[in-house]
């Protein structure tokens, strides 16, 4: 080689082995956004190369591959350059498949020896639409913050007035076929009766959960004729197949006179009346318990639920799956849309539609809630909403042993044969007591979790003697008469609920 040629070669090779990319001293992951990924989304990942000076290191040639191969998730770029100054590159990763998938992306710079490499956090990638079958929604908070299962609210005072501003917070659930949080969907809420906030997107901090806060106020619920409940509701293009009233009501139960019912033995295989009675305030008017019951539904855009029996991750032809109505607000329970009634106009053809027989990918779904607005009854309600039940009435010959006690169990309903609403563990019965004895509840910390036709409720009619006392105080020396007229205590909402006071039914006896 002449030796111009091989000074040439010396100073090239010099000059590449300059420009060549060095082997960071380590390789670190950086972040990942969105930090839930959904189908089809692109997630961006960034890494970053330190050198041995633990500065950002620029220029290093970075490989991307997937720790382990997973169908449809796509990388790009393949490869990239760290920046200047900051030493970082970026890269994206698309899952593009019909099913859920999660990846770990390895990041790798130089080679041999010197090599370097780094993974991601596993990338998780949710469905890509909310679930009809995955939305749900309640009112008030049971078991903590999200949760639902409180049916009643107290929006009547004894005279038939509203008591305006009673409050409960709902709940809509929303996620996608697989169960996985979808994380600001905007979900719109539409009520009978009440007033709800329109719309709210489902929050990041509990993943999947769109709270909106509900109140009595105008328009009042509508007012309907006393039904039957069936257990075959019909199911067909134009209804939703709801049942007439939510099984918490306990309407397989229903009786027209459910006081004058109790402890006859139940048939809940067969229709079931409303429970009815006239109003003895309101001329010509017929109570029953839907008359109360207001409907709320909660309103997103996602897929209608579908059975994926080939795993796929798409509906294909002959799987099964729910066919919905446009979202309605149904007013008089009766599943279908009524003129009059509120809905949501999906397709925009200004008139309501039912089912139509096709899978719909893209589409409103909705679910819906009910709750009940409950009253106190009038001094002329009485004779229809209460009942004592022990002892028998009339229950004044009630004999009481020295330290003993007795229980008592009446039957109360408001003036629709509605549970009157009870939310807070304190209510109960207790006081009104007049001689050597006290009232107690029978059991306290209760909340119901269905609200029949009336509620039971019991309390516990005990000696005043202390039995702790020393020494121990004897029987009186001859029984002493008493009397109890014990006071219930209800709240009418979780939220800031007022309390209403009913008076127990009289009960009289004597205690040694």
């Amino acid at each position: 080689m002449r030796p111009g040629l091989a000074s040439f070669v010396a100073v090239t090779s010099m000059v590449l082995l300059a420009c060549s990319s060095p082997a960071p001293a380590t390789l670190e992951f950086v972040d990942q956004s969105p930090a839930r990924p959904r189908l089809g989304e692109i997630t961006t990942l960034r890494f970053r190369a330190v050198d041995s000076r633990g500065m950002a290191q620029a220029g290093t040639q970075v490989t991307f591959t997937l720790q382990s191969p997973v169908p449809g998730v796509e990388l790009s770029p393949t490869v990239g350059t760290t920046n200047p100054g900051d030493g970082i590159v970026s890269m994206q990763v698309v899952a593009r498949g019909g099913r859920v998938a999660s990846v770990v992306v390895v990041a790798s710079a130089g080679t041999g020896a010197e090599a370097k490499s780094v993974i991601s956090p596993v990338i998780s990638f949710a469905g890509t639409d909310s679930s009809s079958r995955q939305l749900t929604f309640q009112c008030g908070s049971w078991s903590g913050d999200g949760s639902g299962l409180h049916h009643a609210i107290g929006a009547w005072d004894e005279a038939r007035n509203l008591i305006a501003g009673v409050k409960v917070r709902c709940i809509a659930h929303v996620g996608d076929r697989n169960g996985d949080g979808i994380v600001g969907a905007q979900v719109s809420f539409l009520t009978e009766a009440g007033t709800i906030e329109p719309t709210t997107p489902s929050a990041e901090e509990v993943v999947g959960n769109a709270e909106a806060l509900y109140k009595s106020s105008l328009p009042l619920p509508e007012d309907v004729a006393p039904g039957e409940f069936s257990w075959t509701p019909t199911n067909d293009a134009t209804h939703t197949g709801e049942y007439l009233a939510p099984l918490w009501m306990q309407p397989f139960l229903w009786d027209q006179n459910p006081l004058a019912a109790y402890s006859t033995p139940p048939n809940p295989f067969i229709n079931r009346p409303e429970p009815q009675r006239a109003d003895p305030i309101r001329p010509g008017i017929i109570n029953n318990p839907r008359d109360n019951l207001v409907a709320i539904i909660a309103v997103t855009t996602g897929e209608e639920a579908f059975d994926d029996d080939n795993n796929n991750g798409q509906w294909d032809t002959g799987e099964a799956f729910v066919d919905l109505t446009e979202p309605f607000v149904d007013n008089n329970d009766n599943g279908t849309w009524d003129p009059g009634e509120r809905f949501v106009d999906t397709n925009g053809d200004g008139r309501w539609n039912g089912k139509n027989g096709a899978y719909d990918a893209s589409t409103n779904i909705w679910v819906q809630e009910r709750i009940l607005w409950t009253g106190v009854p009038h001094e002329l309600d009485r004779p229809d909403t209460y009942r004592q039940i022990s002892p028998a009435p009339p229950a004044t010959n009630v004999h009481i042993d020295h330290f003993g006690s007795a229980s008592a169990t009446f039957l109360v309903s408001d003036p629709w044969y509605n549970h009157i609403a009870q939310n807070s563990g304190a209510d109960g019965c207790t006081g009104g007591a007049e001689g050597p004895v006290k009232v107690d509840p029978f059991i306290s910390g209760m909340i119901p979790l269905t609200y029949p036709s009336y509620s039971v409720e019991r309390y516990l009619i005990s000696d005043k003697h202390d039995v702790t006392q020393e020494p121990q105080p004897g029987p009186f020396p001859a029984p002493v008469n008493w009397k109890t007229a014990a006071t219930c205590t209800y709240t009418a909402a979780q939220l800031e609920g007022h309390k209403v006071f009913l008076t127990a039914p009289t009960v009289s006896g004597d205690v040694l």
